[in-house]
Formats: C-alpha cells, sequence, structure tokens
C-alpha cells in the first residue's frame, strides 16, 4: 500500500513539475511577445513624435497662418469695398433726381403729420405691422376652414385631364346637404362614440393635469437638493414624446404588454382599488372618476410637462414681499397657499386648460379614424344618395372635431374665469 501511494505521489509530483515547466514556458513566451510589441510601440512612438514636432505641426501654423493673413485681406476688401460703396451713394443722393424724391417723400411725411392725428397714426402704423399677419392667417387658415365647410356639405370629385387638350377642372363639387354629417352621426359605427369617449377623457385630463401641475410646480419652487435634476425630470417627458421615441417604444409593445399583464394580475389579486372604494360606500361617479384618474397616472406624468413649466414661471414672478409679509402675519404654508399663490397663479389656469384641451385633442384617437377618410374614394350610404366621397366625409368629421374642441375651450374658459384674479386691477 505504502509503495502505491509512493508511486501516485510521485507521478503527482512529476505532473505538477511538468505543468509548472509548461506555464513558465508560456509565461516566457507571452513576456517576449510584449517586450517585443513594447520595444516596437517606442520605436514607433519616438518617430510619430518626431513627424508630429517637425512636420505635422509646423505645417498647421503655416496653414493656420494662410488662412488667418487671407481671412484679413477679406475683411480689409470689404472694408474698401464699403467705403466706395458709402462714398457712391452719398455722390448719388446729391443728384437732383435723389433730392426731388426726398422732398417729395418728405412734404407727404408733413402733410400726413399735420392732418392725421398722433393715435390715428399710431393706428394706421399698427395695422401695418399685422398685416402680414393677417394676410398668413386669410390665406392658411380663413380660406382653407370655408373650404372644408363647404366640403362637409358635398361630394367632392377629382376629375380627369381632357384627352384633347390635356386641360382638368381640378376639383368638382356636389351639394348633399347635411348627408355626410348623418353618415358619420348615425350611420359610421364608431365616430359618435369615439367623439364622446374623447370629450370625457379631455375633460378628465384638464381638472387632472391643471390639479397635478399645479401641485408639482409648488414642489418645484421650494428649495431642496436636486431640484433642477427633478424639474427635468418632469420636463423630460415632453422631449420623449416625440415620433422617432414613441415608434422605438411601440417597437416593444408586444413585451411591454406580457410584463404590464402580469403585474396588474399580481397586483389585482393582492389589492383591487376600485372594489376597495366600492366596500367605503364611496358612491358609483366618485369610484368611476377616481379609477380612470388612477388608470392614467402615467399619462397625466407624461403629458403634464410645460403646463408644469406655466405655472412655475407663475409663482416665481410672484411678488416676494407678499409672501415676506406673510410669514411675518404668522400665515401658515397652507393659508399662504390658498391665499397668495393660487390667486396669482389663477389667470394662467386658463392658458393651461386651453393648452391642455388643445394637446388632449392632437393625441385623441379621434385624429386616427379620421385618417382612413384622408385618401380620394367613396362610402356606401343606403340610407341616402346612395354614395359619398371620402373627402366630404373627411371634412365633416373635421368640422365636428373643431366644434367639440371649441365647446370644451369655451367650458374651460366658463368653468376658470370665476376664480381667476388680476393683481392689478
Amino acid at each position: 500500500m505504502k509503495k502505491f501511494l509512493t508511486i501516485i505521489l510521485t507521478v503527482l509530483n512529476c505532473f505538477f513539475m511538468i505543468f509548472a515547466k509548461a506555464f513558465q514556458g508560456i509565461a516566457w513566451f507571452f513576456k517576449t511577445i510584449f517586450k517585443a510589441i513594447w520595444k516596437f510601440l517606442v520605436f514607433v512612438g519616438k518617430y510619430v513624435d518626431l513627424f508630429i514636432h517637425k512636420v505635422v505641426i509646423p505645417a498647421s501654423k503655416a496653414v493656420a497662418k494662410f488662412f488667418v493673413n487671407l481671412w484679413k485681406k477679406i475683411i480689409q476688401g470689404l472694408k474698401w469695398l464699403g467705403s466706395q460703396i458709402v462714398k457712391l451713394w452719398k455722390k448719388f443722393k446729391q443728384t437732383r433726381f435723389m433730392q426731388g424724391i426726398g422732398n417729395f417723400f418728405k412734404g407727404i411725411s408733413e402733410k400726413f403729420n399735420s392732418k392725421v392725428r398722433y393715435h390715428h397714426r399710431k393706428a394706421i402704423w399698427g395695422v401695418i405691422f399685422i398685416l402680414p399677419t393677417m394676410i398668413g392667417f386669410v390665406y392658411f387658415f380663413l380660406f382653407p376652414f370655408i373650404t372644408t365647410v363647404v366640403y362637409s356639405f358635398s361630394n367632392v370629385y377629382y376629375t380627369q385631364p381632357n384627352a384633347i387638350n390635356n386641360e382638368t377642372l381640378g376639383i368638382v363639387t356636389e351639394w348633399v346637404g347635411l348627408e355626410n354629417y348623418k353618415f358619420i352621426w348615425n350611420v359610421h359605427s364608431t365616430f359618435k362614440e369615439t367623439l364622446g369617449s374623447v370629450f370625457l377623457n379631455t375633460v378628465l385630463d384638464v381638472v387632472l393635469i391643471i390639479i397635478f401641475s399645479l401641485i408639482i410646480a409648488v414642489v418645484l419652487n421650494s428649495n431642496f437638493r436636486g431640484r433642477s435634476f427633478v424639474r427635468a425630470v418632469f420636463f423630460m417627458p415632453v422631449i420623449f414624446n416625440s415620433q422617432a421615441v414613441t415608434a422605438a417604444i411601440n417597437s416593444g409593445a408586444v413585451i411591454t404588454d406580457a410584463m404590464e399583464q402580469q403585474g396588474n394580475d399580481i397586483f389585482t389579486t393582492m389589492f383591487n382599488f376600485k372594489d376597495f372604494l366600492l366596500m367605503a360606500n364611496v358612491p358609483n361617479k366618485a369610484v368611476n372618476f377616481l379609477t380612470n384618474a388612477s388608470s392614467s397616472i402615467f399619462d397625466i406624468i407624461s403629458y403634464s410637462g410645460i403646463q408644469i413649466l406655466i405655472f412655475l414661471s407663475g409663482i416665481q414672478s410672484v411678488p416676494k414681499h407678499l409672501y415676506e409679509a406673510a410669514k411675518i402675519e404668522g400665515a401658515t404654508q397652507y393659508e399662504i397657499f390658498w391665499k397668495i399663490t393660487f390667486p396669482m397663479v389663477s389667470p394662467l389656469m386658463l392658458t393651461a386648460g386651453v393648452y391642455t384641451v388643445v394637446d388632449s385633442f392632437i393625441r385623441s384617437d379621434l385624429l386616427k379614424l379620421m385618417s382612413k377618410y384622408g385618401i380620394s374614394g367613396n362610402v356606401s350610404y343606403t340610407l341616402g344618395l346612395g354614395n359619398l366621397t371620402n373627402d366630404g366625409v373627411y371634412a365633416a368629421m373635421s368640422i365636428m372635431f373643431i366644434l367639440v374642441a371649441f365647446a370644451l375651450v369655451a367650458i374651460v374658459f366658463l368653468v376658470i374665469k370665476p376664480m381667476v384674479f388680476y393683481y392689478d386691477e
């Protein structure tokens, strides 16, 4: 037995000695290679450094000096050209022709100033300055809006070019009355329901986003560490709500939906918010409002960035002496908010409310529904004339879209207007 153990130990000793020698050989091999590489790099580095100092740096200095001198010559040439133009212009102004034109316009100006009162002149110049804006409004908004109204009461056809002279009449309209509106309201399967859903969701968004934005703005206006980072976090969704980011997020929609479904199942099993409110004898309408608000909390946070900035700028513009006087009088933070902060930022609630209505409508599913009729074609309508064109239906949907948006803006204005306080009045 001892001999057997001695043989095993001898074999193991030989094996480890061979392994150690092999490892030493491999280490020596890599060490030699690394030394050779290091020597090569040092050798190359010397010549590269020499090339940089002897060739690259002098060449770059020469090129820079050339462009500096060229730039100086260009500046000098432009100055000389400008001085020659000024001399020629002065000589040209001294000619009888230019003096006659100057006297003519000077006489018109003096007559105009002598016969027109100052406030009338200000009104005329105001009209002149807003004239480009008015032209743009009429050309880019009013005419298309009138055309949309006409199309909503018509069938719209695109005429084919004439085979003889290749001329076309362009677009031809056929009056159909309220048939397009009857179709989208009575025959279309989802337009009325989608419009009602968009209306209710927008009302909910306006209420929740304004309240949430005002609270977050008050919090972000206070002093704490990392305030700038937190502000950036709340405004970051505004940047991320772009088409490119949306497409990237939608590309992983399957995995995201599966993960959310698993999370919802686990959370629902542990705690059901709706059942909890119902068991607490909360009214059904309040339960539906709270559950909808809790389910859309991600959207509320994502689409509140601009409103937070609006309220934050309003809070920061409040005069500091109002807060100082309130603190001297012993007012609490609750009283300061309701007596100073809220009244001072209340005018901005109209701006935030209107912006929220417009933003909510732009993001609504109603635009996706309307886009299906944005291409030329016909719609079967058995209750009326037989066929309607997509352009007429699309125009009617657009008019309904605009009317509902204006109605919501009017509601927001009527609801918020009594709460608005103007400091200067």
